[in-house]
């Protein structure tokens, strides 16, 4: 696992966010090169000294790029249903990923229970590139230049150990990352379901409001309510073919 700690702030709200969106939909293998280029043309022009600063010039690319790809992809946003949530958060994260995960899609923001979330895309060499944002990001009413709140980026691959690193930079993390290790591992199995939560038209209609189709995860077959679970679900092994997969079993 790689893990870097920045402070950045929502990327709808960076005054590059619709020139970014144009790169990634419209742009072919140069996208991010361009991307680069525009946020070192925007930070120079920004007050208070921010282009000056290496952490927040670094901070500002990672958020733009997860940002484009994200748009890329359809800015598909995912939320469990409320029985998935449920069972998921009496489920103990796995330890580590399956050996060969496959996103069910190449990018998506998955929201997380607590208010916070993550950018997620598969980059070109299967890894799984992913930003977190904190709970309560991009509130306020102040200048962009000014908003700062917590994000952490995080490389995943296929076996990855999920035991979380014990570095003051993680800590206050600890409890969104489990989350959504769970989630990650989740969306890997045949049996989870991914549908939009509103029609086509109504999607449509929220995007050029600027709000983001929503998908809701559910899952294949039915899951008891959770004041009837009788113990917590888990994460075992599981041999298919010449290979071997991780398997959600959900609490009972």
């Amino acid at each position: 696992m790689t893990v870097s700690f920045h402070p950045v702030r929502y990327a709808a709200s960076r005054p590059w966010a619709k020139r970014v969106a144009h790169l990634f939909e419209h742009g072919g293998k140069s996208a991010v090169a361009d991307c680069d280029a525009l946020l070192r043309r925007t930070l120079q022009a920004a007050p208070g000294g921010v282009g000056l600063d290496a952490t927040r010039q670094e901070a500002e690319g990672l958020l733009a790029q997860a940002y484009g790809h994200f748009v890329r992809h359809g800015r598909q946003l995912l939320r469990c249903d409320a029985a998935l949530g449920a069972a998921l958060a009496a489920t103990h994260p796995p330890k580590a990923l399956p050996a060969a995960p496959i996103l069910a899609l190449a990018a998506c923001f998955i929201a997380l229970p607590d208010g916070s979330g993550a950018y997620v895309h598969s980059d070109e060499e299967g890894a799984w590139q992913v930003l977190m944002l904190a709970a309560g990001f991009a509130q306020g009413n102040s200048a962009w230049w000014q908003q700062n709140a917590e994000v952490l980026a995080l490389t995943l691959r296929g076996g990855d150990s999920l035991q979380l690193p014990d570095i003051p930079a993680v800590q206050p993390w600890r409890a969104a990352l489990l989350s959504l290790f769970k989630h990650l591992a989740l969306l890997t199995q045949p049996r989870c379901q991914l549908a939009a939560a509103s029609s086509p038209v109504e999607q449509a209609e929220a995007l050029r409001r600027g709000e983001l189709p929503v998908r809701r995860l559910s899952w294949e077959g039915e899951l008891v309510q959770s004041d009837a679970y009788g113990k917590e679900g888990y994460w075992r092994r599981q041999a298919s073919g010449a290979a071997e997969r991780l398997v959600w079993v959900p609490p009972r």
